[in-house]
């Protein structure tokens, strides 16, 4: 029993470090973000602030950062919507529609994740610029969607293929089509498959910073990881860049909390019929 307990009492200890060292970095730039520049080069500096002050965040709204921020929520929210449908219908083909050649199209499909995204860059620069679509939501939306959508089918398919064929027997005998199947029956369980692949494009789109850099060289249409670089210099001093670092970082935790029960049930899951 004692040794039981010794050793449930080293993994919580290092389970607690570990938390500690990952979650110290974020708290003290949130606390920066609440300082002014003088409390901030203050030597020694403290770790929480002495004065709680709002300009740096007054600041970033009311100088350019409103419209970075804009950029990304547009971006990330329309492709994560586009991945999820286009997922889930091509989940489910490759789950329970067989077709000629299907085997070959999803390794294919699939080989396409190990392949480094450097290697598309020129191409989708030129596509873009050809189409007239560089410098905007649409140029960036796309080559997003492009990106994330094969993990995606990956994780439908093995989801749709987690629910037993009777159910599906039991609603074609019911009447519904394959739409229908798809829609009422088939969706609805397949809830947690649908909350990974929103966690996962979530973050990949919201966090994306190369396609962005490369595509949107226009400043009015930067997304927040591009425009974050720009916030450093004489014109924007630590404490502004601390609560923009803030900001941007708010989401992605936010949408994990929500949403982490649903994401390790969805990853236990899709690792048992991938």
């Amino acid at each position: 029993m004692r040794v039981s307990r010794l050793s449930s009492g080293i993994k919580y200890f290092i389970l607690f470090a570990a938390a500690l060292f990952f979650i110290t970095p974020f708290i003290y730039t949130l606390f920066n973000s609440f300082k002014s520049e003088e409390e901030i080069f203050q030597v020694p500096q403290s770790f929480f602030p002495n004065n709680i002050i709002f300009d740096n965040y007054i600041k970033i709204f009311t100088e350019g950062f409103s419209n970075y921020f804009v950029n990304s929520a547009i971006i990330t929210i329309v492709g994560v919507i586009l991945i999820t449908v286009l997922s889930a219908l091509a989940g489910y083909a490759f789950a329970r529609l067989p077709f000629k050649g299907q085997d070959i199209l999803l390794v294919a499909l699939l080989m396409t994740i190990t392949l480094p995204l450097a290697i598309f860059l020129i191409p989708m620069y030129l596509m873009e610029n050809r189409l007239g679509i560089l410098n905007t939501n649409l140029g960036l939306i796309l080559p997003n969607v492009a990106v994330g959508l094969p993990f995606a089918i990956f994780i439908m398919r093995a989801t749709f293929l987690s629910i037993p064929k009777e159910i599906e027997e039991s609603a074609a005998i019911d009447g519904c089509g394959v739409f229908q199947t798809w829609w009422r029956v088939m969706l609805p369980m397949a809830k947690n498959g649908l909350i990974i692949i929103i966690i996962h494009g979530f973050y990949n789109i919201w966090g994306e910073y190369t396609l962005a850099k490369t595509l949107a060289t226009d400043q009015a249409s930067m997304p927040l990881t591009v425009g974050l670089t720009l916030f450093k210099g004489e014109v924007w001093a630590f404490g502004t860049l601390a609560a923009v670092i803030v900001l941007s970082m708010l989401p992605p935790i936010i949408i994990f909390i929500i949403f982490q029960k649903q994401m390790v049930e969805g990853i236990s899951q899709g690792s048992i019929k991938g």
